[in-house]
């Protein structure tokens, strides 16, 4: 369709119509100098090609939109004719990363050439990136060395879909990372393939969809236009309303004007997710650790509710009442947060739709069916839909409750929840607890210290980062146990253990059935490749965290350390250093598979004990040195006070240069002794273990 208003054109594109369609674009896409770098996270990559998959695998429509692009014509210096991607370079160049894997990835020689249209133009001899950067070289050239020979060009002798040694921006490379991971486990765990061939049709099946149904659409605007007018128009249609705004007017709507007044000041407490729910009404509610019915939110929110004239509202009797009044005319101002700055300077591990699935997963439970939640995903692009499915809009005392279960969740979440709270100039949050009932002083929020809130600490943060990072499906266990009222007391006991052994006990609890899940009847040697050819990048990451953790509690958080498990703390990181667990995503071989001088079983390479999970930048960095080098490295970054890996500083325990050992005999002692690590947390995997030794001496 054409809008002559604004000099614009705009239609629907698949890559298969982008590069063989009637109106098929032969111009490279150009990212001007002025737009943002590619900003996309692991969490939002990961998303999009979860979403891809669903619809690959249960299409509800015949296509899946992706998004919105919005390009202009642009003429370059050198004559070449361009097209400014105005709006849209994540999603472009995300799609475009996407095709990079698959040309690696696939073995159909049709399905890799139709890729490779899209990712370049021109003949082979002066073909071009179909996205180009102005004022980023490094990127351009990236690009353009990928294409000229179609796989990496890190220098090593064997190189694949997983390595991305080729792109130096940090954030491209982590999303290539993700994508990489995904097409390799995540997508396919779910469908319980095991054979290769099954997995390798899988993705064919998967490739197929996204080429001609993952749809796009593209504005052009016309030579000529004026991009301001442009943009202040699109800009005056208003913002949409989002979802969870739409779930809260349907929840109010229909209650009384007191009750309206209650519940909507409750919601508007709970929907700052990425703050803290402000001093004044943590302690009205006791933070979380007792019910709340509408008589004691009322009572906790009396001095903030604003009291009315039912003849002043006569225009507006409750069951007259719209989406958009009951959004914009509640007569309830949104609370003043402790910390104007809150929002910018802590992070929470869920968005707020996300939360108020979590909560819907709770809420549930109260149902006669104890697995009521197992039906309600949180996947926020279902929002409405899981909640029309599962809870009486039209009954309002059901309404009622689920707020106020909410509110619960809400101040359970800030007191026994960790946050990320972003040190000044630093990238990196620190994930802690925070709360009141941690201060002297009831008006002061502290953080929760001590070895078992510690071990709470880091526990939580290791079941965040090695799970989806954008949905936390372990969350609804957690705030389930904080809610879960003991039956004879009427009192929530987990909750109320000031000194959070019994908190404790229940995150190990819920961990330990998360890894037992992990395993699959499988023992951890098989799981984690430490037997046999190993399994390099394909160690599923939990283990790495998992192992992480243990360190940590082995060598930080014990008064002296745990003799009955022989792994001393290395001296390297005995001066005073702390570590911080962070969001990393690529494998690396500490022994790089190039520089294999034949004194190492090549198997062995691929091994758990040659292997360490660290950053996509890290990795980069790391490349194809050897182990003396990288140690030296490691080595330096401890000197600024940055713990990398805990496995990494185990391995280079003896130091750098000539005094390092890194053979087949000390890969082999490591392996062991993590895997004892392991064990000596998670006893039950070595019954795991035991009990597959049995079933083959029975067989045998």
């Amino acid at each position: 369709m054409t809008n002559n208003e604004h000099g614009l054109s705009t239609l629907k594109y698949s890559a298969k119509e982008l590069v063989y369609g009637d109106n098929c674009i032969n111009l490279p896409f150009l990212i001007p100098i002025y737009q943002r770098l590619y900003t996309w996270e692991h969490q939002h990559v990961e998303r999009l090609l979860a979403d891809l998959w669903a619809a690959y695998k249960h299409p509800v429509q015949s296509e899946y939109f992706i998004g919105a692009v919005v390009v202009s014509p642009s003429k370059q210096a050198n004559g070449n004719q361009t097209l400014e991607l105005i709006d849209g370079q994540q999603r472009m160049t995300t799609l475009w990363l996407i095709a990079s894997v698959l040309v690696q990835a696939l073995t159909d020689t049709s399905s890799v050439e139709c890729w490779k249209a899209f990712m370049a133009l021109g003949e082979a001899s002066s073909r071009v990136a179909r996205l180009d950067f102005s004022g980023r070289e490094n990127d351009k050239a990236a690009l353009s060395r990928f294409i000229q020979k179609w796989r990496c060009d890190c220098g090593a002798k064997s190189c694949d879909s997983d390595c991305n040694g080729w792109v130096k921006n940090e954030a491209m490379s982590v999303a290539r990372s993700t994508i990489s991971e995904f097409f390799k486990n995540e997508g396919y765990e779910k469908t319980e393939l095991s054979k290769p061939q099954n997995i390798a049709c899988e993705l064919q099946g998967f490739s197929d969809y996204i080429w001609s149904k993952a749809t796009f659409v593209i504005t052009r605007l016309h030579a000529g236009t004026d991009k301001n007018r442009f943009f202040d128009t699109m800009n005056s249609r208003g913002i949409q309303l989002e979802k969870h705004e739409i779930l809260k007017a349907k929840l109010l709507n229909g209650m009384d004007e007191q009750s309206r007044s209650i519940y909507a000041k409750a919601w508007d407490l709970c929907a700052d997710i990425n703050g803290y729910v402000p001093k004044l009404f943590q302690g009205r509610f006791d933070y979380g650790r007792i019910g709340l019915n509408e008589t004691k939110i009322k009572e906790g929110l009396k001095e903030e509710l604003v009291d009315k004239n039912p003849s002043d509202s006569s225009d507006n009797k409750p069951e007259d009442f719209t989406l958009e009044n009951i959004l914009l005319n509640v007569a309830i101002s949104k609370p003043e947060i402790e910390d104007p700055k809150s929002s910018k300077e802590y992070k929470s591990v869920v968005s707020f739709p996300v939360f108020l699935l979590h909560v819907l997963r709770i809420f549930a439970l109260k149902k006669p069916r104890d697995d009521a939640s197992k039906d309600i995903s949180v996947d926020d692009k279902k929002l409405i839909g899981q909640f029309e499915n599962n809870l009486d809009f039209k009954n309002k005392l059901v309404c009622k409750a689920f707020i106020g279960c909410l509110l619960e969740c809400r101040l359970l979440l800030d007191n026994f929840v960790i946050k990320g709270h972003v040190d000044e100039g630093s990238e990196f949050a620190r994930w802690e607890i925070w709360s009141h009932l941690a201060a002297k002083k009831p008006d002061n929020r502290a953080k929760r210290t001590g070895k078992t809130w510690n071990s709470i600490t880091m526990l939580q943060t290791m079941m965040y980062f090695s799970q989806d990072t954008t949905r936390a499906p372990w969350l609804t266990e957690v705030l389930r146990g904080l809610v879960r009222e003991d039956v004879e007391s009427k009192s929530r006991v987990v909750a109320k253990d000031d000194n959070g052994s019994l908190f404790l006990a229940q995150l190990q609890k819920q961990d330990k059935h998360y890894a037992e899940k992990r395993l699959s009847g499988n023992t951890l040697e098989e799981i984690v490749g430490a037997k046999g050819k190993g399994l390099g990048t394909k160690v599923p990451h939990y283990w790495f965290f998992k192992l992480e953790y243990c360190l940590w509690e082995l060598w930080f958080n014990e008064d002296k350390e745990d003799k009955t498990i022989d792994c001393d703390k290395p001296e390297l990181i005995k001066n005073n250093l702390s570590f911080r667990m962070r969001h990393v995503t690529s494998i690396e071989h500490v022994s790089p598979q190039s520089q294999n001088n034949g004194n190492i079983d090549g198997a062995l390479l691929d091994r758990f004990g040659n292997l360490v999970l660290i950053s996509v930048g890290a990795n980069s960095s790391y490349s194809d040195k050897d182990p003396s080098v990288k140690a030296a490295e490691f080595t330096l970054k401890l000197d600024k006070g940055m713990i990398e890996s805990l496995k990494l500083a185990h391995i280079f325990k003896e130091g750098s240069g000539n005094s390092l050992q890194w053979d087949q005999k000390s890969m082999e002692a490591h392996e062991k002794n993590m895997l004892d690590v392991l064990k000596a947390f998670h006893p039950e995997l070595e019954k795991n273990n035991t009990r597959t030794m049995e079933g083959n001496d029975e067989q045998s």
